[in-house]
């Protein structure tokens, strides 16, 4: 039996409404939350953790079609990493134009089966960094053209990876999914040579070698580099801050639930334990809770619950989300580089474009914009991405 891969970074959102049941402050130390403590409160708004939304309908010709689904933006661009089935694509924000491919599907010098993980846009530098799975070797690419630029040799190799790139350091930070007798160092910092600066082993985090798991980091608080584990295992875990050689543990829940380990990876899940992933807000931490469930082709995972924590009081909340913007309600909410989003194909917005020009949380502007995208929508056409800064 297979497990199916979990797309953790559509996941969470909520407020902080009661039920103190955390220790810590969130200032360095360390906040332990005992799920079974956390009261439930009511829905929450996604606007009460991000503002003013923008609806960007992406190019809709042929070429702009994208395969991946991890999403990265910044002031001018967005960027879609790639596929198997493609290479990534790259986006004016503004207007959804499409601007080019980033880099070629190949197993040629700057060229990659895959990427993990969300790419890296630097406007200043003008590169775009893709992590390909299975790696040594970081690739910058030239973010006027999409060609292949320059690579960055890395230290040691990477299953599964995320990173931040400091071209005015000059240096790569690089966090692996750490796979037992495979890779050493769960994360380190190094040159653009390949020159270690300092490394942080992977010690008691190690993992049974199995894909299904994850590696996570969101980068939504400013200047940190979060990072945590998603496994199937049901063991205790933390969400940890990187700190030059360090990992700071930030945030853990605890489930009551015991982990089952197995050399075999279709054994090691543990059915009575919560699949969870931790998501870092400038001033809240997000959990996400669902339950492995049997189908016919292994694992999957049930329809999540949320715990939202408050960093500096350690109160937390169970509850669920509504997409007041759409005036709809949601099961996943996505958090990256500061902003909240979701993508939505023609015929979904089209649906819910009624509604929510009647009742959605929308300025006049975002009223007017929908109708300007309904206007050119059809079947065909690609998806609509809503971005909106989180507060």
């Amino acid at each position: 039996m297979k497990k199916n891969l979990i797309k953790t970074g559509a996941i969470a959102a909520a407020i902080i409404l009661a039920a103190s049941c955390g220790s810590g402050n969130g200032d360095g130390n360390l906040i332990s939350v005992n799920f079974n403590r956390v009261d439930k409160g009511p829905v929450t708004n996604i606007s009460e953790l991000a503002g003013e939304p923008e609806f960007i309908a992406l190019d809709s010709r042929v070429e702009a079609f994208a395969t991946g689904y991890n999403y990265a933006f910044s002031d001018h661009y967005i960027c879609i990493g790639a596929s198997m089935r493609g290479p990534a694509k790259l986006y004016d924000r503004a207007t959804g134009k499409f601007l080019c491919d980033v880099g070629t599907i190949g197993r040629g010098p700057g060229e990659y089966l895959n990427t993990y993980g969300a790419p890296r846009i630097d406007e200043e530098d003008g590169t775009i960094w893709l992590l390909p799975w299975q790696t040594k070797t970081l690739l910058g690419f030239d973010i006027a053209t999409g060609k292949f630029k320059k690579e960055v040799p890395l230290k040691y190799g990477v299953p599964k990876g995320q990173f931040s790139v400091d071209s005015k350091a000059g240096t790569v930070t690089v966090a692996a999914l750490p796979f037992r007798d495979l890779v050493p160092m769960i994360a380190w910092q190094q040159d653009m040579q390949g020159n270690v600066l300092w490394e942080i082993p992977s010690g008691h985090l190690t993992l049974t070698p199995d894909f299904s798991n994850e590696i996570e980091s969101n980068g939504n608080a400013e200047g940190a580099f979060d990072l945590s584990l998603i496994t199937w295992s049901g063991g205790s875990d933390s969400l940890y801050v990187i700190n030059e050689g360090r990992l700071d543990p930030v945030y853990t829940i605890d489930f009551n639930t015991k982990e089952v380990e197995s050399e075999d990876y279709n054994l090691n899940v543990n059915e009575d334990a919560p699949i969870h992933s931790y998501i870092m807000l400038p001033d809240r931490f997000i959990t996400s809770v669902s339950y492995p469930v049997q189908t016919e082709w292994g694992f999957s995972t049930g329809k999540p619950e949320y715990v939202i924590t408050d960093r500096r009081t350690g109160e937390s909340v169970r509850t669920t989300f509504f997409n007041d913007y759409l005036a709809r309600e949601t099961d996943y909410a996505s958090f990256t580089g500061g902003y909240w989003y979701t993508v939505t194909d023609p015929e979904t917005f089209a649906e819910d474009a009624e509604k929510a020009l009647k009742e959605g949380n929308l300025s006049d502007e975002n009223k007017a914009r929908i109708q300007e995208i309904l206007k050119d929508l059809t079947p065909e056409s690609n998806n609509i991405v809503i971005l909106a800064p989180l507060k």
